[in-house]
């Protein structure tokens, strides 16, 4: 999602073993061969939530597809997808089509196409044609939303921290108020958005460009969708890239690794801060920088510091932006302006604002709508409020960077529909064709997840992992970039 991130939680019955792993609807003979995509105009960018038009290329084209809103009940409707090109300037030697999508849930992918001619090899983009979309629910593709005021979409969904003393009373309420809104607003739609089912409209997105079989590189929640639809359709599957690959069972299990990924990438944190303890006397030692974080942390929650303009500097926000910030070393200097202004307990402020960049969006609680029917309606999550309690209290104790926000409770818990088909969990059944490509100290999605997720590939599968921070790899790294230019020119793994 990056870390980014939700029907009713089910019953157990559906915790099925691997053996039990649901197959691919098969479509009825009428719906067998969609009509070929008309390429044309795209909708009009997607604003972010400031009004600022999203970035497009220029080159990019557009094309809407219909496909059944529940492939199990084909007769109940109707769904549009939103689906975008931007074509090799090589048509000579082009080999395919290569899906892009980035991570969410919940986010816009349309105009990813763009963002990937900026990082992928030249070489790759000669020989592809890349194809981006909205998943189901997003933005242009048929969106849910579910009517959530202002307040709750600003609420630090991805991040539910408990409050100072531990308690989860307040998170329990927002996660119901969540659902029950959700549910009236949205409906039986809710149940329709999973992964699995935009597994199934990327192979019908296949046979609308006329292709056997597609390339795909899904990057963070959309590794699991990669692994999904390399499950369900491993035979529609030319070459898979994931970058930065979520555990096994999708985003409830990248969830609960968030912990273990932020003591895995704090450390590189640290060492920065150490590094300017002249400036910031935070530490001169990365388990000094440490101690001081965790002291700061427990000093707002106890003393909150409230800021010129208003805001609210306390224990939850100053991990909130410290675990954020792990995510890329660019953003380690506004974790240290953060530290730094919790330890003078500065509350002047001169940037005029919070800052940020907002997340692009249709309608504005879109994101956190489809966000929460993908994550619910992938997995069964446990009903039970105590055992919530239990699981964040045992999370503060054994990861006391994030104070218990693994465990925390989600909408899930009392989300109003329940998942319709068992998970989907990757397998070894299919060619080999998979490359995972992996940070060791990733935050997000941490190094023990992936490796679950390779040794569930098996044979199919080859992992290539890079001794660096972050979320995300990157590509112009001579260790990702040769990997994933063989692969994808000449069919070849590591070994």
């Amino acid at each position: 999602m990056t870390a980014f991130t939700r029907r009713t939680a089910a019953a157990g019955g559906l915790l099925l073993s691997l053996a039990l792993l649901p197959t691919a609807v098969a479509p009825s003979p009428a719906e067998a061969a969609p009509a070929a995509l008309s390429w044309g105009a795209c909708p009009a960018p997607t604003p972010n939530a400031n009004g600022t038009p999203f970035p497009r290329d220029p080159r990019q084209q557009c094309a809407t597809l219909r496909v059944p809103r529940d492939y199990g009940h084909p007769g109940s409707g109707s769904i549009t997808l939103t689906v975008s090109r931007i074509r090799t300037a090589d048509p000579a030697h082009r080999r395919g089509d290569l899906v892009v999508v980035p991570g969410g849930p919940g986010g816009s992918g349309l105009d990813y196409p763009g963002a990937a001619v900026g990082f992928l090899p030249p070489e790759v983009l000669r020989s592809y044609d890349l194809i981006g979309f909205d998943e189901r629910g997003v933005g242009n593709s048929t969106p849910v939303h579910c009517d959530l005021p202002a307040t709750d979409r600003a609420a630090q969904l991805n991040y539910p921290f408990p409050a100072p003393d531990g308690s989860i009373t307040a998170n329990l309420a927002y996660a119901r108020r969540i659902a029950d809104t959700c549910a009236a607003a949205a409906g039986p739609y809710l149940a329709d958005i999973t992964t699995a089912n935009s597994a199934r409209d990327l192979d019908r997105i296949r046979a609308a460009l006329g292709q056997r079989r597609i390339s795909y590189l899904g990057t963070s929640y959309a590794t699991y969708l990669g692994q999904v639809y390399a499950s369900l359709f491993p035979a529609g599957a030319d070459h898979v890239v994931l970058d930065s690959t979520v555990a096994p069972g999708g985003e409830q299990q990248a969830i609960g690794l968030f912990s273990e990924g932020t003591e895995d990438a704090f450390p590189a944190l640290a060492r920065y801060l150490a590094d300017r303890d002249a400036a910031l006397h935070l530490g001169a030692t990365p388990g000094a920088v440490r101690a001081s974080y965790l002291r700061l942390a427990a000093e707002l929650d106890r003393d909150p510091l409230v800021l010129s303009d208003g805001r609210v500097l306390d224990g939850v926000k100053l991990r909130a932006v410290t675990y954020s910030s792990l995510n890329n070393p660019r953003y380690y200097p506004l974790a240290a302006a953060v530290l730094e202004r919790a330890a003078t307990r500065s509350t002047s402020v001169s940037d005029g604002g919070s800052g940020g960049n907002p997340l692009p969006t249709v309608i504005p609680d879109n994101f956190v709508a489809a966000q929460d029917a993908v994550i619910c309606g992938d997995s069964a999550w446990p009903r039970d409020p105590a055992g919530y309690a239990a699981r964040t209290a045992a999370d503060r104790r054994r990861h006391p960077l994030t104070a218990g926000m693994s465990g925390n409770v989600w909408p899930c818990a009392f989300w109003h529909y329940r998942p319709e088909e068992p998970q989907v969990r990757p397998n070894a059944d299919g060619p080999r064709d998979i490359l995972m490509l992996q940070n060791r100290y990733d935050p997000s999605t941490p190094y023990s997840g992936a490796r679950r997720t390779h040794a569930a590939f098996g044979h199919r599968a080859a992992m290539v992992t890079v001794d660096a921070t972050g979320h995300g790899v990157d590509f112009t790294d001579p260790l990702v970039r040769d990997p994933l230019t063989t692969f994808l020119l000449h069919d070849r793994l590591p070994g």
